[in-house]
């Protein structure tokens, strides 16, 4: 098999032309697309485009409301709670940790905890969206039940993504990772 490359900026007019045809405005269906792009463009592929038609599925069949915005929940100095309705994982997460930059900005630290949501695709967006802003990220989401813990044979633990995202003069360091050994879209790939 071999790579097929798309130029950028006609890979996110397709995706932004498939977003508007399943209801997104046209805003957050660049947003949404730039997101999907991003992590193929940093060689990410098993959180990018190859996501994409399942997202398309998820918005026909109602998992992701693709007019949804997130609405507060409590508010309390440094640390907000969301309800993000069903929107758009990655726009959510984006929204999140935009949040959370502008309380570190005010209070020295932000904790922006969102509810009622779904994949947000590449988790190391959040982190580089902390590092851009000059600040650093810790984000983590669960999944449902989908790994044995150490020794069992039922599933009981998510593999849940860790992001810690630090800005440095020389360059920043941010990890992203899952909790086994291979993420879902890495082993889907190799398949």
């Amino acid at each position: 098999m071999q790579d097929i490359r798309v130029p950028f900026e006609e890979l996110i007019s397709a995706l932004v032309f498939a977003l508007k045809e399943y209801g997104f405005e046209e805003g957050k269906a660049k947003s949404c697309a730039m997101l999907f792009v991003k992590a193929d463009l940093d060689g990410v592929r098993s959180h990018g485009v190859n996501r994409f038609l399942r997202f398309l599925e998820y918005i026909k069949s109602g998992h992701v409301n693709p007019n949804a915005e997130p609405i507060p929940r409590s508010q309390m100095q440094f640390f907000e709670r969301w309800d993000g309705q069903l929107g758009p994982g990655n726009l959510n997460a984006a929204f999140a940790m935009n949040q959370a930059v502008q309380l570190s900005k005010t209070y020295g630290i932000g904790c922006v905890a969102l509810s009622n949501t779904n994949h947000w695709m590449r988790a190391g967006n959040y982190g580089w969206q902390a590092v851009d802003a000059g600040c650093i990220g810790i984000c983590f989401t669960n999944t449902k039940a989908n790994m044995p813990a150490w020794g069992g044979s039922e599933p009981k633990l998510g593999n849940n993504p860790l992001v810690i995202a630090i800005p440095r003069k020389k360059g920043a360091i941010v990890l992203a990772m899952a909790m086994s050994q291979f993420a879902y879209g890495k082993m889907s790939l190799a398949q």
